[in-house]
This record gives C-alpha cells, structure tokens and sequence, in this order.
C-alpha cells in the first residue's frame, strides 16, 4: 500500500450531481443503514469521471494491492473505506473514496477463486489501515518473500491487510496456504527481486550512491503511472538510500 494524497476539490460534474441529490426530499428521508437508496444515489454519480480522478491521485495503482488499474467499470471499483451502508454522507464523500481493482473476481483459471482487497472485504467491514493515512504507511514493510506487515507491529493493520483485505494470501493455523488468485504475494515478491537485482548491478558497475538511488526514487514516484507494486521497490531503494546517507556514499 502507499500513501495517497487526495485531490484537494472533486471533479466539478461530481460537486454539481451531489448537491443536487442532498438538496432533494427523497435524500433528506434516507436513513443510515437504508442500504439500497444509499447506493441508488451513489450509483446516479459520474462514475468514469470519478474513477479518472481517482486513478490520477493513485498513479493508476490500487489502493490496497498496487497492481495496475484502469478507467475500466468491469475491472476497477469505486470503494467506500468508511462503508457506505453505515453514514449516507460519506456515501457521497469523495474524500472516503478509492479505486480499487476487481480483487480476482475476473480471474478464469482452474480451481477455487481467492478474493483479495475490496473483492473479499465484506460490504459492513470497518477497517483501521487507510492509504489515506501517511503514519501508518510509514510502518509497512515488505519482506523479501512478498509477505507484508508493519513495522513496529500493529495488531490492528496487520489484522486488516491478512483477514479483511486478505493481502498476504490465505492461511490456516499460522500457515500459508495459498497465494491470492491475483498472485499478490507473487508479485510483491518479484517486485523486490527486481529491485534487489537493479541494486546490486548498481553496485558492480560502481554507480551505487545515495544520489542515484534518490534519482530513481524520485523517478518512480513522479511517474504519473507508477510501476505494480510500486510500493514495495520504493520500500527497497529508500532502505538502500538511508543506508547509503548513512555511510557517507
């Protein structure tokens, strides 16, 4: 996951649609928990134009597992992290939503689907992690394996990313059983190995300094569509760099 930093107004169409639906009686009699009508009026939003916002804040990764999304209504969600089913405002709240990928409801191989992200969380599911929340973004750490946890531990985030948006893919009695159908931990960890590789050849060709590895960091992160799993290589080279800071290279 990466911090997300949002858009400081909506899209304008988004802002005109939402004031005309509060401003209506119909809304006025809506009830938190009347799920249905609390979704009718969602769904009446300008989704594609919400959903190009979305992306362009999130550098066209999702905000759970940083693979790769587009402006595609069958592959990429508009996801409430506060439920919508539980506060009608912030059903309408731009500021409580994220796109999100299809969380492997696509995927078409043999066996069992794994869900992952908002695919597997359930609708009422409260959670505590946010990528909207920068402190607790710094404490993910990504382990060279493409396991995910935080750093120092935190009982509640790690709780969300393993049980409610399963992003460690499937255990049973503190084991792992299998990866998610959209191969998360698979990629994570191809991603450090990516990342490990580019370092060390870095280091042969005796070009390894904190001011390239700052250049790259900074590369990745101004991209505007930032590479699958941008998180976990930017994890990686900004380890390198403090260390590299540290030892005055």
């Amino acid at each position: 996951m990466l911090y997300i930093e949002k858009k400081k107004t909506p899209p304008h169409e988004m802002i005109r649609k939402v004031s005309k639906i509060k401003s209506s009686p119909e809304w006025k009699r809506i009830k938190n928990g009347n799920t249905d009508v609390i979704r009718n009026a969602f769904e009446s939003l300008p989704k594609e134009i919400i959903r190009e916002s979305l992306l362009e804040e999130q550098h066209y990764l999702c905000a759970y597992c940083m693979r790769r999304i587009q402006n595609n209504g069958l592959k990429t969600s508009i996801e409430h992290w506060y439920p919508l089913s539980k506060d009608r405002e912030q059903a309408l709240d731009y500021g409580n939503m994220l796109a999100v990928c299809d969380g492997g409801k696509k995927w078409a191989g043999e066996g069992k689907k794994f869900l992952c992200c908002d695919a597997y969380k359930a609708d009422e599911a409260e959670l505590t992690i946010s990528p909207l929340n920068r402190q607790q973004m710094d404490k993910i750490v990504y382990e060279k394996d493409g396991f995910i946890k935080t750093d120092p531990p935190d009982e509640k985030m790690n709780e969300d990313m393993k049980n409610i948006l399963r992003l460690n893919g499937i255990w049973k009695d503190g084991k792992f059983l299998a990866d998610t159908s959209t191969e998360l931990v698979k990629g994570r960890k191809d991603a450090y190995l990516r990342c490990k590789r580019f370092i060390a050849k870095l280091d042969h060709e005796g070009k390894c300094t904190s001011s390239r590895v700052k250049k790259k960091i900074d590369e990745i992160e101004a991209a505007e569509q930032r590479l699958e799993y941008a998180g976990v290589i930017l994890y990686v080279l900004k380890r390198k760099y403090r260390s590299l800071v540290s030892r005055g290279l």
